[in-house]
C-alpha cells in the first residue's frame, strides 16, 4: 500500500488513493485485499508450542523426584522398577499434555467469541464483521462507545469525540472532524485521524480503514512486546497453597513410614522407592491440569447459555454473588419496542399493531383518526422519524430495525401514519447532530427543509424537552394536511397537563419520550446548545411499551431462591419502573422504587441504610450505578452489573462481576466487563451464577476424591508396616494406583452436570476454603474405609503364604475402592442412585477404561512382570469388588440417615459483610 501522511489529505483524495468509495468496498474487493494485506490483527501473544507444552509436563517437582528416584532404581539393580516408574510418568506427561491442550484450545475458542466487531459498509449495506476481517479501503461506521478497530481517515463526524489515551496519554476526549492538517502535525493534533485501540466517547462518524494490524500505529508500539500473559485465577492460587501445604505433610507422613520400615528391617532401598511414592501419591499433583481442564469445560457450558466470560476469575465471583443489578430494555424486557399511544395539544391517540411490521392504525376512542390531517399528531410523527439513526428494512415477509428499538418503534409509527421515511430524510437532509447522551438525556437533530429553513427536532425524556421549551403545540382550529400547527407560549397549567400526561402513559407501563422542535435561519448549520434552553417549542409525547420477557420472572425467582437479590435500573420515568418491577415481581418483601434524583439526595450513609430495599432505580444516571455498587459492596454484598453504554464502564469496572450487552453493548462496556451476555438476557446471567457454582463444585469433588482416596492409600501403608507386616504396595503399584487409575475418572468427575439443586442453596462465602472441616471429616471417613478394607485382605491373604499375591490383592482392592468412590464423590448430599447412577457418561467411561486396566495390570504379562502381580481368580475378584463396595455402602447410608453430616450444605452460608473476593482483572 502507498504510505501517505493521511491527516494531510482531505477525505475525496484518501478514498481515491485507496481506490475505494462512500459507499464501501464490495465482498470480493475485501477477499482481495485480505490476501494481500492479512488479518487485521496485533501479534500480541507468543503461543506455547504442542511440544513446549508437552516437555512442561516434566517440570513439576514431583516428577524430578520420580526421575531421581528411577535413576536410583536403575544403579541399585531394580531395573524394572525404574522402567515402571519411567513408563507412569511419561503417562502422566501424556494426560495432563492432553488435557491442558483441550483447555488452552477451548479458552482459545472462547477468546475468539469475545473477539471485536466492527460495523462496516460492504455491497453498499452496513454490516457487522470481526474486526480482524477489516481490510485498507473498508468504510467503518463509528458510533460512541465503538473501540476503533484500524487507524483510519475521518469521512465523517458529528459530535465525534475519541479517547486516544491509550496510544498519546491524552486524558481529555479528542475532538474529531474532516478537517486536512499540515503533514508534519502530531499524533494527538490529527482530528481527521482514528487511531486503532482508542475509544469513541461521544457522538458518531464514519471511517476510511487506511491501515490495519502491525501496519496501525499501536501495532508499531506492539511489534516487540508482548502484551498478554496466562491468568491464574485466586482459586488457582488457592490450589497451589493447598498443594504446597500437603507436600509439606506427604514429606512427614513419608518420613514416618521409611523409619518405621527402617525399624521393621525392610530393605532399604525397596523402603526408599515406596516412601518416594507414597510422598508422590499423597500429593495430587495433577490437580493444577485438572482445575484449568474443569474451569474450561465450565465456560464453553456458559457459552452454551449465551453467557461468555472474558476473565476466568470472574467464574468463582459468580458462585458468590448476592446482588445482581441489571438494567431493564432487552435486559428484562424483550427490546422489541412498539410505539402504544401518542399525545399532542391535549389529546391522546392510540396506535395499533405489534412489532415492527408498519401495519395498524390510529384511533381516538372508537373514531379512526387519520395522523395526516392532525398537524400536531404529524409533526410529532415527523420529528419523531427524523431525530432518529434507525433503519427499518423488509426482508422477505419479515419487517426489521438496524439500530436501536426505541427509534426503531418511532419508525415503525411513522410509517403506520403512510410517512415515507427514506422521501423524508431525503427531503429534511440532517446538517447537524448532538447525539443522545445518558447525561443529558436528550437528542437533537438539525436538517435542511424544503422550505427555505432549517429545523431543529429534539426528542428525549419528557420533564427534560418540557424544561428547554417556552412554546408548546395547540390543536389547529381548520387543520390544512400538512400546515404547521399553531403554538402560543407554555403556561403553568399546560406543564402541568404535559406531566400529567406522561404520568398516566408511566402507570401503563409505557416508556415515554417528549418532543419539541424549532425553526432556524438557513444559515444556521451547527446546533449550539443554548439554541435548546429555554427556546423549543413542545409538540407531544410517544409512549411505548416493551414487554418482560417471558422467562425474566421465573429467572428473577431462581435468583431469589438462591440468596441472590435483583435490583432493575432503567432511565424510564418512576411511574413506569414501579408498573414493570411489579410485573416483573420485584416488589417482594417490602421493596421500593426510588428515583435517580432521590438517591444522588442521599448522603453515603443514608444510601447505605436504604440500598438493600431498592427494588428499582428510576431515572437513573451512570454515577447513581456507582453509587449503588459502593452502598451494596459496603453491605458485603457481592455485586453482577450490567450495562452497555460508555459511561457504564466505571461502574462495570466497579462491580465484583461487570456484564456487557454482546448486541446493545459498546466495546467500551464489554472490555470493562468480566462477562458478555451474548443475548442480552437476564435470564442468561442466572443460569451463569448457576455454572459459576457448579464449576466450584466440580473443583471441589476433584479434591476431595483425590484426597480421600490418597489419604486412605498412605494410611493403609503406614497401618500395615507399623503392625508388623511387609509393605502391601509395590512403588510401581503405588504409582500405576494415582496415576493411572485415579486418570480418567477425575478428568470426568470434573464434567459433572449440576444436579438440579445448585440454586436453592444460598451464595458461597468467597473466601469458603477449598477443603472446609467437614469436609476433612467426610475424608477422614472415607480414608479408613479403604485403608482398614485393603489392609484386611492383605493380611487375609499372606495367611496363604504368597506375598506377590497378597500384594496384588491389595492392589486390585486399593484401586477398585478408588473406582466406587469416584460414585461417592458425585454428589457430597445426594445418593447416586436419585442423581442417576450414568447420568454422567464420562464417569461411566472413565471408570470402565481404568478397569480394563487394572484387569489389564495383573492379567497381561508384560504388565504382570512390570508391576509384579499375579493373576487373581474369579472368587478372588468377588472377594476385591465385595470388599471394595463398602465404602459405597457406608457414604450411601451417610447420605440417607445423615445427610448433612459431612455435606456441602452444613458448611454454606450467606456472604457476610467483609467477605469480598480479589478484584477480577
Amino acid at each position: 500500500m502507498e504510505q501517505a501522511a493521511w491527516h494531510a489529505l482531505s477525505p475525496e483524495e484518501a478514498l481515491r488513493r485507496l481506490n475505494s468509495r462512500a459507499e464501501g468496498l464490495s465482498s470480493a474487493e475485501a477477499a482481495q485485499r485480505r490476501e494481500r494485506y492479512g488479518l487485521n490483527t496485533i501479534r500480541s501473544v507468543r503461543r506455547v508450542s504442542v511440544a513446549r507444552l508437552f516437555l512442561s509436563q516434566f517440570t513439576s517437582p514431583l516428577i524430578y523426584i520420580l526421575l531421581i528416584a528411577a535413576g536410583i532404581s536403575f544403579a541399585t539393580g531394580h531395573g524394572i522398577d525404574g522402567w515402571v516408574i519411567l513408563a507412569i510418568v511419561f503417562l502422566n506427561a501424556l494426560i495432563g499434555f492432553f488435557q491442558e491442550y483441550k483447555a488452552e484450545r477451548a479458552l482459545a475458542a472462547l477468546r475468539a467469541l469475545a473477539a471485536p466487531k466492527a460495523t462496516v459498509l460492504r455491497d453498499g449495506e452496513a454490516v457487522q464483521l470481526p474486526a480482524e476481517e477489516l481490510v485498507p479501503g473498508d468504510v467503518v461506521l463509528i458510533a460512541a462507545g465503538d473501540r476503533i478497530p484500524a487507524d483510519g481517515r475521518v469521512l465523517e463526524a458529528a459530535n465525534l469525540q475519541v479517547e486516544e489515551a491509550a496510544l498519546t496519554g491524552e486524558s481529555q476526549a479528542a475532538r474529531k472532524s474532516t478537517q486536512a492538517v499540515s503533514p508534519d502535525t502530531s499524533l494527538g493534533e490529527r482530528e481527521g485521524m482514528l487511531y486503532l485501540g482508542t475509544a469513541a466517547v461521544t457522538g458518531r462518524g464514519e471511517m476510511l480503514v487506511t491501515a490495519t494490524g502491525m501496519a496501525t500505529e499501536m501495532g508499531a508500539i506492539a511489534r516487540d512486546v508482548e502484551t498478554e500473559g496466562s491468568t491464574e485465577t485466586p482459586l488457582q492460587r488457592k490450589l497451589a497453597a493447598l498443594g504446597g501445604r500437603l507436600g509439606l505433610v506427604a514429606l512427614l507422613l513419608a518420613a514416618i513410614l521409611v523409619l518405621v520400615g527402617a525399624l521393621r528391617a525392610i530393605p532399604k532401598t525397596e523402603l526408599f522407592l515406596t516412601g518416594v511414592a507414597a510422598a508422590v501419591s499423597f500429593i495430587p499433583e495433577g490437580l493444577p491440569a485438572v482445575v484449568t481442564a474443569v474451569l474450561a469445560v465450565g465456560v464453553r457450558r456458559m457459552v452454551r447459555r449465551n453467557a461468555i466470560i472474558r476473565k476466568l476469575p470472574a467464574v468463582e465471583t459468580l458462585g458468590s454473588a448476592t446482588f445482581i443489578c441489571t438494567d431493564k430494555t432487552g435486559t428484562l424486557t424483550k427490546n422489541e419496542m412498539t410505539v402504544r399511544a401518542v399525545w399532542a395539544a391535549g389529546r391522546e391517540v392510540a396506535v395499533e399493531g405489534e412489532g415492527y411490521a408498519p401495519e395498524g392504525g390510529f384511533r381516538d376512542g372508537e373514531a379512526v383518526v387519520a395522523p395526516q390531517q392532525v398537524p400536531e399528531i404529524a409533526l410529532l410523527l415527523r420529528a419523531g422519524a427524523l431525530c432518529n439513526d434507525a433503519r427499518l428494512r423488509q426482508e422477505g415477509d419479515r419487517w426489521g430495525i438496524t439500530g436501536d428499538p426505541t427509534e426503531g418503534a418511532l419508525l415503525v409509527a411513522a410509517a403506520k401514519a403512510d410517512l415515507d421515511c427514506s422521501a423524508l430524510s431525503a427531503s429534511y437532509p440532517r446538517v447537524d447532530e448532538i447525539p443522545f447522551d445518558s447525561d443529558a438525556r436528550y437528542m437533537a437533530t438539525l436538517h435542511a427543509g424544503p422550505d427555505g429553513h432549517h429545523w431543529l427536532f429534539v426528542k428525549g425524556a419528557p420533564e427534560r424537552v418540557l424544561g428547554m421549551s417556552q412554546r408548546i403545540v395547540v390543536t389547529a382550529p381548520a387543520p390544512e394536511g400538512d400546515a404547521l400547527p399553531p403554538d402560543r407560549p407554555l403556561s403553568a397549567e399546560d406543564r402541568e397537563a404535559v406531566l400529567a400526561a406522561n404520568v398516566a402513559l408511566a402507570e401503563r407501563a409505557l416508556r415515554v419520550l417528549g418532543f419539541a422542535y424549532r425553526r432556524l435561519p438557513p444559515d444556521a448549520n451547527t446546533i449550539d446548545p443554548r439554541m435548546l434552553e429555554g427556546e423549543l417549542t413542545f409538540i407531544g409525547l410517544a409512549g411505548m411499551i416493551d414487554p418482560p420477557r417471558p422467562e425474566a420472572v421465573p429467572a428473577i425467582a431462581a435468583a431469589r431462591r438462591a440468596g441472590i437479590e435483583v435490583m432493575m435500573i432503567t432511565g424510564d420515568h418512576r411511574v413506569t419502573a414501579q408498573a414493570i418491577a411489579a410485573q416483573l415481581g420485584l416488589l417482594q418483601g417490602g421493596r421500593e422504587v426510588l428515583a435517580g434524583r432521590a438517591i444522588a439526595a442521599m448522603d453515603d450513609a443514608e444510601l447505605e441504610q436504604r440500598v438493600e430495599r431498592i427494588a428499582a432505580c428510576a431515572r437513573a444516571e451512570p454515577t447513581h450505578k456507582l453509587r449503588i455498587i459502593r452502598a451494596l459492596q459496603q453491605r458485603g454484598h457481592i455485586v453482577a452489573m450490567t450495562g452497555d453504554g460508555v459511561n457504564d464502564a466505571p461502574a462495570l469496572k466497579r462491580a465484583d462481576i461487570g456484564i456487557a450487552m454482546g448486541i446493545t453493548g459498546t466495546d467500551v462496556a464489554k472490555e470493562a466487563s468480566e462477562m458478555v451476555l451474548a443475548d442480552d438476557n437476564f435470564a442468561s446471567i442466572v443460569g451463569a451464577v448457576e455454572e459459576g457454582r457448579s464449576i466450584f463444585a466440580n473443583i471441589r469433588r476433584v479434591v476431595t476424591y483425590l484426597l480421600a482416596t490418597n489419604s486412605g492409600e498412605i494410611l493403609m501403608l503406614l497401618a500395615t508396616v507399623a503392625t508388623g507386616f511387609p509393605l502391601p504396595l509395590l512403588v510401581g503399584q503405588i504409582l500405576w494406583i494415582n496415576l493411572v487409575t485415579d486418570g480418567a475418572p477425575t478428568v470426568a468427575l470434573g464434567q459433572e452436570p449440576p444436579h438440579g439443586r445448585v440454586l436453592d442453596q444460598p451464595p458461597r462465602p468467597p473466601d469458603a476454603p477449598i477443603i472446609a472441616r467437614p469436609l476433612v471429616f467426610r475424608i477422614a471417613f472415607v480414608a479408613l474405609f479403604m485403608a482398614l478394607g485393603t489392609m484386611g485382605l492383605f493380611v487375609w491373604a499372606l495367611q496363604d503364604g504368597s506375598l506377590a499375591r497378597a500384594r496384588t490383592l491389595a492392589f486390585a482392592t486399593m484401586a477398585t475402592f478408588q473406582l466406587f468412590n469416584i460414585y461417592n464423590s458425585r454428589s457430597m448430599n445426594e445418593s447416586v442412585f436419585r442423581i442417576g447412577l450414568f447420568s454422567n457418561r464420562w464417569v461411566t467411561l472413565g471408570v470402565l477404561s481404568s478397569a480394563l486396566l487394572l484387569v489389564a495390570a495383573i492379567h497381561i504379562g508384560f504388565l504382570q512382570r512390570a508391576l509384579r502381580t499375579v493373576p487373581l481368580t474369579l472368587g478372588e475378584w468377588g472377594l476385591v469388588i465385595l470388599v471394595s463396595a463398602s465404602v459405597l455402602v457406608a457414604e450411601e447410608l451417610r447420605k440417607a440417615f445423615a445427610p448433612r453430616l459431612f455435606g456441602l450444605e452444613a458448611e454454606t452460608g450467606p456472604t457476610t459483610a467483609g467477605q469480598r473476593p480479589a478484584r477480577v482483572g
